[in-house]
């Protein structure tokens, strides 16, 4: 079984532009902000726009004053296997290169369109790489407030158990439905 070292998991979330008009201001801060609020689950939240501003606040993220972020929320478009910042393309197998094996005890959530509509064989080996204790995310083309509800039940739960085998029977028992409807996948070694 796959235990997460405390209850309390705050958020290290990195986002994308939604859209190429600079005045529309979609962001999944309001859910960061919900948690804070509702739950006490402490955040930090950074806009991304290149492979360079990705690397650099995935580096920062492993600073050990940073330790207690132990969810990574990745939230940008996506294609299968892939995450999109602007003109880039970053996938799978580049994510995990820069992020190293540094990942213990880390939860990585993909908040995207279909990054993980790939093989599992792909998501394992990310896991293998990153030594991750769980990625999760989507397999499809969301909605964004759907997603967004999800992601909100997805923290929630992740506060709630320490055995990710817990958290993805919780979500079978309640919220199997939306996961079919989302192609929500939660992979773990």
């Amino acid at each position: 079984m796959k235990f997460a070292k405390t209850y309390n998991k705050d958020v290290f979330c990195l986002e994308g532009d939604w859209s190429k008009d600079l005045k529309t201001e979609t962001s999944v801060s309001a859910v960061l902000m919900f948690m804070k609020q509702n739950r006490d689950v402490d955040y930090i939240h950074r806009h991304c726009g290149t492979r360079e501003n990705l690397a650099y606040y995935l580096k920062q993220w492993q600073l050990k004053r940073y330790k207690n972020y132990s969810i990574l929320y990745i939230a940008f478009h996506g294609k299968p296997n892939q995450i999109l910042l602007g003109k880039d393309v970053v996938t799978l197998d580049e994510f995990a290169e820069m992020l190293g094996p540094n990942c213990h005890n880390k939860i990585i959530h993909f908040g995207t369109c279909h990054t993980l509509n790939t093989d599992l064989r792909l998501i394992k080996r990310f896991l293998r790489k990153t030594n991750a204790l769980c990625v999760c995310g989507f397999g499809k083309e969301i909605k964004f407030v759907e997603g967004c509800v999800f992601d909100i039940l997805l923290i929630d739960m992740l506060q709630e158990f320490r055995n990710i085998d817990s958290v993805e029977n919780y979500i079978k028992e309640s919220y199997l439905s939306l996961a079919k409807k989302l192609a929500f996948k939660l992979v773990h070694l």
